[in-house]
């Protein structure tokens, strides 16, 4: 994906995003069209009952002046339906805006959803607005005095207190070019306020879809970070599905490339029925969609019957609404609450939210998505609570505090993703690390770009485990070349992942402080001899087995590659399996212990992503994992005996984490 330029030099110019809010009929699509000409009440029944159903797009340009050269900005208008029975449509405009426009007909005064949107905004983070007083022709001075005083009262304790007031009429236009005056220089006083553009992936919400003969399916929505170019590949979520952007339009000017903070349609190559409103097109490098969310939640009310776990509540997330369930994490005063949908969510650290009441009438909180990688334990515990604290921080805060509390350290890779920021942005923090004197490990991951991140202090207590009891094992077992992997995890108690304590041995292995025999490790000064059947399984069977992976050949497959008869053939694998570098999975079939930790963890994921209470079954199993079915039976099968899974009639489950079963 293409880095987006500067905002400075975008061909476009500047863009604002500025959602309206307010009563019912106070004016806020009025006020839209005067400022842009634009009548966004688009829908026959909208013209007909007088009033906005759905959301409303319309845009105000001006040119400005920089450095001798004339560019054109941009002011997008998120037009929003007023009425109480609207509201989901409301949600959905107000997600990802930059500023709003609280609209309050002088006649009428505050109502019940100028409370409720202004709720809303506050609760959404958006601190960045105007306030309109409209139909100021139909009141005298007394009752505009009134409804200014009574408006920033309401005001005083949300993030929009500062906001100017703003007196104007639809009707003869009065105050309208001071409004559009302010609106503008609040554009260009955001000018020094973007991020670099090679901070973050390009991620695009989708506000409407459809259809343009003779051109294809048509999105429009927001800009929320990085930027992409015609001709791009992107990844549709929740779909999974790559599209290339064949076209795009600021407004009615096609465009060649389109930034953050920008409302723009693209033309793709999915089908119109593919994409819906709070879907993402996003840099596939943030390929995470996730069934639960941590989160940071402020309540309204301070009503601990509020919320319950075993009720369903509405969320409304960027332009997505879910249906969900929701639970405290730590005490009664604790603001961290864990949120499970039983549909797949996309989301990064930061996305704003809001909930609703399990009727979906009543607006009970919101706050901010904080983590999108949940553990399967301790979710809840004081570690974990002191964590989401750490997370919830700027983004080189977070991870020096991440990595001085995790023992674990930190999985750049997860990390990059949930924040959103690239392998450019992580870089620039790490070498802040440094300078600030913090020393740290860097552990390469199979087939991942970014490694894990080791404090050093821990990163000594790893290794010294592992060296230590490598030497330990050398003095109980003389004769033996050395321990495999999964025993030496079991020997260190490894409380950290599979995946980090591979990584501190491969680092330990390249730095030459162990070395490695076939499968068995071992002190480089450790010298032993090697016994037949040992040799004969490194030299001939071992590669054969490294090589099949997920379908090892049988016995009897094995006595054709190999050349060694069959009764000594058994002899050599009865050897290795007593030494713990064979597990026997089926009377003739046999798997290197890597490679049982690897369908372990295969069939792990399989079961979590199996979101109904059905588990999965064999069919499913073969289905995902390519391997014929008799062998799908027999690896099962052995799970089973194993207690890492368990059999309900067709369907299994997942009995305890593979950790437990295997060791790391």
């Amino acid at each position: 994906m293409s880095q987006s330029p500067s905002s400075e030099s975008r061909p476009g110019g500047r863009s604002l995003i500025i959602a309206t809010a307010g009563h019912v009929d106070h004016g806020k699509s009025s006020l839209v069209q005067h400022i842009t000409g634009v009548d966004t009440d688009t829908l026959a029944e909208e013209k007909a009952r007088g009033l906005s159903i759905n959301l409303g797009f319309a845009y105000h340009h001006f040119a400005t002046t920089d450095n001798g050269t004339t560019v054109s900005n941009t002011i997008g208008f998120v037009d929003v339906p007023g009425h109480t029975d609207f509201i989901n449509n409301m949600l959905a405009g107000v997600s990802t805006v930059d500023a709003a426009m609280l609209v309050v007909a002088a006649d009428d005064g505050i109502m019940p959803q100028t409370r409720e949107h202004l709720a809303i905004l506050d609760l959404l983070g958006i601190d960045q607005g105007v306030v309109v007083l409209t139909k100021i022709d139909r009141c005298d001075d007394e009752q505009l005095s009134r409804v200014a005083s009574n408006t920033q009262d309401l005001l005083r304790e949300t993030r929009l207190h500062d906001s100017p007031v703003f007196k104007v009429s639809n009707a003869n236009q009065q105050g309208i070019a001071e409004l559009v005056e302010h609106l503008e220089s609040m554009l260009l006083a955001a000018e020094g306020e973007s991020n670099d553009p090679e901070d973050s992936y390009f991620r695009y919400l989708v506000d409407r879809s459809f259809t343009v003969k003779g051109i294809g399916t048509v999105v429009t929505g927001s800009v929320r970070s990085g930027t992409a170019q015609v001709g791009d590949s992107l990844l549709h979520s929740p779909g999974n599905e790559l599209t290339k952007i064949k076209g795009l339009k600021l407004d009615k000017e096609n465009q060649e490339s389109i930034s953050g903070g920008q409302r723009a349609a693209a033309n793709i190559s999915l089908s119109q029925q593919a994409v819906a409103r709070g879907d993402w097109l996003t840099d596939p490098a943030l390929n995470q969609s996730v069934l639960r969310l941590d989160v940071k939640l402020r309540l309204l009310e301070n009503d601990p019957k509020l919320l319950r776990s075993n009720i369903q509540y509405h969320l409304y997330l960027n332009a997505s609404h879910h249906v969900i369930n929701i639970r405290r994490l730590g005490g009664a005063d604790s603001n961290w609450f864990q949120i499970k949908s039983n549909e797949l969510m996309v989301a990064h650290y930061g996305d704003r939210f809001i909930l609703r009441d399990p009727a979906s009438q009543r607006t009970i909180g919101g706050g901010r998505v904080v983590d999108i990688f949940v553990p399967r334990r301790g979710r809840d515990s004081v570690e974990r609570l002191a964590v989401l604290a750490a997370l919830d921080q700027p983004l080189d805060q977070a991870l020096h505090e991440l990595i001085t509390l995790q023992a674990g350290g930190v999985d750049l890779a997860q990390f990059s993703v949930a924040r959103n920021c690239t392998e450019h942005k992580i870089d620039q923090t790490l070498e802040t690390l440094r300078a600030e004197g913090v020393v740290f490990a860097l552990l390469k991951i199979d087939k991942q770009k970014l490694p894990f991140l080791l404090h050093d202090r821990f990163y000594q207590l790893h290794s010294g485990q592992m060296i230590d009891s490598v030497r330990q094992y050398h003095s109980a077992h003389r004769n033996q070349q050395g321990i495999s992997e999964p025993a030496l995890s079991r020997a260190v108690k490894f409380a950290g992942s599979h995946i980090l304590f591979h990584a501190i041995l491969q680092k330990l292995i390249e730095q030459g402080e162990i070395h490695r025999t076939g499968t068995l490790l071992h002190l480089p000064d450790h010298q032993t001899r090697l016994s037949t059947e040992e040799q004969a399984f490194l030299d001939k069977i071992r590669p054969i087995l490294l090589n099949a992976d997920f379908v090892p050949p049988r016995t009897r497959e094995l006595e054709e590659l190999t050349g060694i008869p069959l009764r000594a053939l058994e002899n050599i694998l009865k050897q290795t399996r007593l030494a713990g570098n064979l597990i026997q999975v089926a009377p003739n079939r046999h798997y290197l212990p890597e490679t049982i930790m690897k369908l372990a963890d295969f069939t792990e994921k399989l079961a979590q992503e199996c979101t109904s209470d059905e588990g999965f079954s064999v069919i499913q199993f073969r289905d995902a994992s390519e391997i014929g079915r008799n062998l799908c039976i027999e690896i099962l099968e052995y799970f089973d005996k194993i207690g890492f899974t368990r059999r309900d009639g067709n369907s299994r489950f997942l009995r305890t984490e593979k950790e437990n079963i295997f060791g790391n």
